[in-house]
């Protein structure tokens, strides 16, 4: 009788790896680097969302997607064909983002407060539902990953960074100030007014550009000063990431709610766990906020590495 073969541990998560990249080299070249380590990082990560549905993996993945895009919008803007794949990177994103957002809704956003607040009827019937909808989104997911599709965008992306088409010329040297002075002035401009969730919104999308090209251009500095800069942008993302979290909740419990029909009873016990649970999360946001400011003032007076 032959042994059974052992089986296959699990993927797990794969996070970025900074490029090796030096002032020298020529912009083209960089950009083709660039792109491959995207690629490799969100492709990394499909084996661990596929046949492990891991969150982490599948948050992972998203990253370096949205890391491909800001390389794509950085350096070839001026290429029709590199517009295609980045819109064919949203799309993919939009696909698997269901999955992620329930994830964290039932377990960064749920699960705290029913320990702080304590078993609700309608809690149980809202994690319930949510779990329900999650199932499906992890299959929308799986379905997105595994079609020949995908296997073509990467073919595509890959084939674009080996032709190194860009919209610049020279050293990166020269280059990489420009493009980081330019995510860092919008950057500025999104945060004069940080009063409501889509100015703050689109902060948080100017500084995720920001710190993933300022983590493609790192190996270009010395290490202490892209730390000092990336250390206060690192902690504002965080927040603003919180921030946005509970700004989605709203929809979702909507969406949650309005699932399925139920009895008067049901739906009554519903509407008291979501508006405890709105609730809940209203009076930290409101503490985040506050926090928001200060570290929007730590940002600022960080000394860029760049100049």
């Amino acid at each position: 009788m032959s042994e059974a073969a052992p089986a296959r541990p699990l993927r797990k998560a794969v996070t970025a790896r900074a490029p090796l990249l030096d002032g020298l080299v020529p912009t083209e070249e960089a950009f083709s680097v660039i792109l491959f380590e995207c690629l490799a990082h969100a492709s990394a990560n499909i084996p661990a969302v596929v046949e492990g549905h891991d969150s982490e993996a599948l948050h992972q993945f998203r990253v370096g997607l949205r890391r491909l895009r800001t390389a794509l919008g950085s350096f070839g803007k001026a290429s029709p064909e590199l517009m295609v794949l980045s819109e064919r990177a949203k799309e993919i994103t939009l696909q698997v983002g269901p999955a992620r957002d329930l994830d964290v809704f039932l377990d960064e956003l749920l699960a705290p407060a029913v320990a702080q607040l304590g078993p609700q009827n309608g809690f149980a019937v809202l994690r319930s539902r949510a779990e329900r909808a999650r199932e499906r989104a992890w299959v929308q997911t799986f379905m997105a990953l595994t079609d020949p599709a995908m296997q073509l965008f990467q073919d595509d992306v890959a084939a674009a960074a080996s032709a190194k088409l860009s919209d610049g010329d020279g050293r990166l040297c020269a280059v990489a100030p420009r493009l980081l002075g330019q995510h860092f002035k919008r950057a500025k401009k999104r945060g004069q007014t940080l009063e409501t969730a889509p100015e703050r919104h689109r902060l948080r999308i100017a500084l995720k550009k920001l710190r993933y090209t300022s983590e493609f251009f790192a190996p270009l500095y010395k290490d202490k000063r892209v730390a000092r800069f990336m250390a206060p942008l690192k902690e504002l993302q965080d927040l603003l990431g919180h921030l946005n979290d509970t700004a989605q909740l709203r929809a979702i419990v909507g969406r949650l709610m309005l699932e399925e029909a139920g009895e008067a009873g049901m739906q009554a016990d519903l509407s008291h766990a979501a508006g405890l649970l709105l609730g809940w999360h209203q009076a930290s946001a409101e503490t985040k906020a506050a926090k928001m400011h200060k570290r929007w003032k730590a940002f600022q007076k960080a000394g860029v590495f760049w100049i």
